[in-house]
């Protein structure tokens, strides 16, 4: 078996681990899909905003000044993301030893080694991943970041966005009509949320999908064999762990059903990134935002911040005799356009 001498090794080893690092899979990440990433190399983030409006012109009297017309003034909002922060021993691995306490080390204790510490950071990473997983559902079903260290991020959601029909009016009940209350959804998205198109995208909690597929109104509806409004089918897998169910049509919308089973788990429960009894409408392509900011680094003279959704670092740690890796990152999901979420309590 081939050798390398370990003082080669070590030197190599920085380069090797984070091309292995990279190549490893993240975790589900359907919601994250809506969030596209941003980078910014300071420790705030922010955002623009003016809103909209679909006025037409009126005709004036030739000769005379025309309509005069002002514009309210932009809103720029700052955000400080939630920092996190997550880290290893890597002497405590099997085989760290084998590197650092020998003369030499073969090419497959050395691979191993490296797969080792990554498949270790890979682990780290993926607790973050889920963080922001969890960022992007609490933004799409409350439009509240909640956080534990600092003060929670309230993007202040219209009531009027998060709706709850009431006793009697939930998908349960066989007198409930499904298709008038997510075409009142799609409606709020077009009107308020100015978004473009007639396509919209519903992500549905599991116990709301089962009473919509046996609510009486949807059921009478699929036996029309000869008008087909609706394209709902058996569940097909989609990207990133959600799975698609069909399409509705809903008025004058069309609304596509997704279902997400994945789970959380964050104080020793598994728990549902989206809730089982509401169901959120989007539209296709909402402007929504996955900002992330500086973390804490120590800078050297004429050297910039790195920048990065993750950022790793390894530290030599003499006095505890400790090898530590950690990973760092501070991200944020943006809802910029935050009447583009209408949120429907479906299930009592």
């Amino acid at each position: 078996m081939p050798t390398i001498s370990t003082t080669d090794a070590q030197g190599l080893f920085t380069k090797k681990l984070i091309a292995v690092y990279k190549e490893k899979n993240t975790p589900t990440n359907f919601l994250r899909t809506f969030f596209p990433t941003v980078e910014s190399p300071t420790l705030e983030v922010s955002i623009e905003v003016q809103r909209g409006f679909e006025k037409v012109a009126v005709d004036v009297v030739r000769g005379t000044d025309g309509n005069r017309n002002s514009f309210s003034k932009s809103t720029e909002k700052i955000f400080i993301p939630p920092y996190y922060r997550e880290w290893m021993d890597a002497t405590q691995l099997q085989l760290y030893d084998r590197l650092y306490g020998a003369t030499e080390i073969g090419d497959a204790i050395f691979s191993a080694y490296i797969n080792s510490v990554a498949d270790a950071l890979l682990t780290l990473q993926q607790k973050i991943e889920r963080s922001y997983e969890l960022q992007c559902a609490q933004v799409l079903e409350t439009g509240v970041v909640t956080l534990l260290a600092e003060q929670s991020i309230d993007y202040k959601r219209k009531p009027a966005s998060m709706v709850d029909p009431g006793t009697g009016n939930y998908f349960a009940n066989a007198a409930t009509d499904p298709f008038a209350q997510l075409e009142a959804g799609c409606k709020f998205l077009r009107q308020v949320g100015k978004a473009g198109g007639n396509m919209f995208q519903a992500l549905v909690g599991a116990q709301a999908l089962s009473d919509l597929l046996t609510n009486a109104n949807f059921l009478k509806r699929q036996n029309l064999f000869s008008m087909a409004l609706d394209a709902v089918q058996s569940p097909q897998m989609g990207a990133t762990g959600a799975t698609y169910h069909g399409t509705l049509t809903c008025g004058a919308y069309k609304v596509q059903l997704w279902a997400y089973p994945q789970y959380y788990d964050l104080s020793g429960t598994s728990t549902p990134y989206l809730n089982d009894k509401k169901v959120t409408i989007i539209p296709m392509n909402p402007n929504f935002k996955m900002a992330f900011g500086a973390v804490p680094q120590l800078l050297q003279p004429n050297t910039v911040p790195v920048m990065g959704a993750f950022v790793f670092n390894e530290y030599p740690d003499k006095w505890n005799a400790a090898h530590k890796m950690d990973i760092k990152s501070a991200g944020l999901a943006v809802p910029i356009a935050v009447d583009q979420i209408f949120t429907l309590k479906a299930v009592a």
